[in-house]
């Protein structure tokens, strides 16, 4: 199995628009988004890129793990993770945080923390071994300038039609 990885941000008149507006950014706005808990399952291959929708697919189902961030508050900066490890079959484990801050640096920093500190617990419970390289991570970060705004970064799985 691959899942890819994509990253969005997005503007709006409304919170809800933003968000559609990272959705479309990130390749994914034209599916319904079905939430999956954060089990990478075995002989998975992880690629980092914009999703691309294929033409035939507007309105299927899409299995995502997901982290997403709104607000309308200016001068904020908004940010959005999803981190993860893999052992070497490909089964692992993902989480996702969410957060809001003064400066890119602290929303950057908090969110490393975030992940780092849940995977470990993650790994820690399923008795994996914690990698001496540290975890993988994507991060999406936006500064809240007038409008609202959302940052999204999504772990899609695979899409699948309603028959």
């Amino acid at each position: 199995m691959i899942i890819t990885i994509a990253t969005g941000t997005g503007v709006g008149k409304t919170l809800l628009s933003a968000f559609d507006s990272s959705l479309k950014d990130a390749g994914v706005y034209n599916y319904n988004l079905i939430t999956l808990s954060s089990v990478i399952p075995p002989g998975t291959v992880i690629k980092q890129k914009k999703y691309v929708t294929p033409e035939n697919e507007h309105g299927h189902k899409l299995y995502v793990v997901k982290a997403e961030m709104r607000s309308r508050e200016s001068k904020e900066y908004i940010g959005a993770v999803v981190g993860w490890y893999q052992l070497p079959d490909g089964k692992g484990v993902f989480v996702e945080h969410e957060t809001i801050g003064e400066t890119k640096h602290i929303v950057e920093s908090t969110l490393t923390k975030e992940v780092q500190d849940s995977l470990s617990d993650l790994c820690i419970n399923r008795k994996y071994p914690l990698p001496k390289g540290g975890f993988n991570m994507k991060l999406q970060v936006a500064k809240v300038d007038n409008s609202p705004t959302s940052v999204l970064v999504i772990a899609v799985y695979k899409s699948e039609g309603w028959e």
